[in-house]
């Protein structure tokens, strides 16, 4: 539900967050050869990695790979469709739909080796999030979750594993919103459209893409801004102590 600002949600927030790494990301998880530069790690720790994926209107993009990690991507923008061309001797191509702002999909883990051949008038935009320390049994098919429309205000739940949980949150136009609940499980912030987060430290601005890591730490989740769209990944599984 929509949420007005309460005192209590204001009660100071850690935040976490790991810069981009300025290293290019690698094309597997054991490989040494670096992704073409459509992708860009913007964080990464233990549990997850993110890149942000560019893919120009009608650009073609090498033969790369990319890890066996079980992985979600999340949709930044209205963009067409997008052939995926595998090696090997029977090559197949798989045809990425057209995407909408703010839907995901989620794949199983799987080794992958293709070409990119944009076919979209429009640049298009994602973010690609593996998931380090899922199993690979964990997540056996795809599951999408459509772009929500605009008359949904609300912080619905679109996915849950033993492992993770995913949840959207809208807030209404006029109002600012927050889950409403202390955070006990350590979980990422993804920013879908512009939006302000109150912090421990002051207002802080995230673009489309941009994410935040939150511990577990029974503080209440961060209220953001109205008229805001956001994806928040929590993680349930025991965290490794360094």
């Amino acid at each position: 539900m929509n949420l007005s600002l309460l005192a209590t949600t204001l009660a100071a927030t850690l935040f976490l967050a790991v810069p981009a790494t300025g290293r290019a990301p690698q094309s597997s998880a054991t490989s040494a050869v670096p992704l073409p530069p459509n992708y860009q790690i913007i964080f990464e720790n233990s549990d997850v990695l993110v890149m942000r994926v560019h893919y120009a209107a009608h650009e073609f993009v090498p033969m790369h790979d990319h890890s066996a990690y079980p992985t979600l991507y999340l949709y930044l923008n209205d963009a067409g469709e997008v052939d995926l061309k595998h090696e090997g001797a029977d090559g197949f191509v798989a045809k990425r739909p057209p995407t909408h702002t703010g839907a995901w999909r989620i794949s199983p883990g799987m080794t992958e080796r293709h070409s990119v051949q944009s076919l979209s008038d429009t640049d298009s935009d994602f973010l690609r999030i593996e998931f380090k320390r899922l199993a690979p049994t964990e997540i056996t098919q795809v599951v999408r979750g459509e772009a929500p429309p605009t008359s949904i205000e609300d912080v619905t739940t679109d996915f849950q594993s033993p492992s993770i949980w995913v949840q959207r949150m809208v807030c209404h136009a006029l109002t600012a919103c927050t889950v409403g609940k202390p955070q006990t499980h350590r979980a990422l912030l993804i920013a879908i459209t512009s939006m302000q987060v109150k912090t421990s430290i002051g207002i802080r601005n995230m673009a489309p893409g941009e994410v935040l890591w939150l511990p577990a730490d029974g503080r209440y989740w961060p209220p953001v801004s109205a008229g805001s769209q956001s994806l928040h990944i929590s993680f349930l599984y025991p965290a490794i102590q360094l």
